[in-house]
């Protein structure tokens, strides 16, 4: 029943061009999954002791919550790609066994000698943490036991924002430099 309530409200946000696609669903201690095109959550049984809402959502933009100082420079960047912004929420903050997020970071699709630089931008309510992935992964897993306060949404008091984002690296360079920053060959570092 729940999952036909889903696939309506799927149906309905297409239907009005919302901006999100959302799942949600309430999981025990028997664990379970959550998927959208690009990412999956996946729950192992045994790291809930009760039943918990998990919900997730593709976005279309980056949140105005959480700030966006952590990934300013390579959202204004020439030939980036956002290849997905999603918010994980959840009545949960803590887990028994790590949790799983897999995401999709690079499409099958090599273009020629360029070297791409793939990022996951992970906002837990404190603060965005950078990781890179190289450009030769199509998909990257997270495992988190913990979910950030402050950073879910649809009132749910925890999550997760993760952004992927994909760039040619010689942009990044170039852009981190005309904004006074530092290009380590990974992250660009304020000066």
């Amino acid at each position: 029943m729940l999952q036909r309530v889903v696939l309506v409200g799927l149906m309905a946000i297409g239907a009005w061009g919302l901006s999100a696609q959302v799942a949600e669903r309430r999981m025990d201690a028997q664990g379970g999954a959550l998927a959208l095109p690009g990412v999956e959550v996946r729950i192992p049984p045994g790291a809930l002791v009760s039943s918990v809402r998990f919900r997730l959502e593709r976005l279309q933009a980056v949140p105005t919550s959480p700030p966006q100082n952590e990934v300013f420079f390579i959202q204004t960047l020439p030939e980036r790609e956002v290849v997905g912004i999603y918010r994980l929420s959840s009545s949960a903050t803590t887990f028994l066994k790590p949790i799983e997020v897999e995401i999709r970071v690079n499409p099958p699709y090599r273009p020629g000698n360029r070297i791409i630089k793939s990022v996951i931008y992970t906002w837990d309510g404190q603060g965005y943490v950078s990781t890179q992935v190289p450009s030769t992964r199509e998909t990257h897993t997270l495992s988190r036991l913990e979910l950030g306060l402050g950073a879910g949404a649809g009132g749910y008091p925890a999550g997760l924002v993760l952004v992927v984002l994909r760039a040619p690296e010689e942009n990044l360079r170039r852009e981190c430099q005309a904004r006074g920053g530092r290009w380590t060959g990974s992250s660009c570092e304020r000066r």
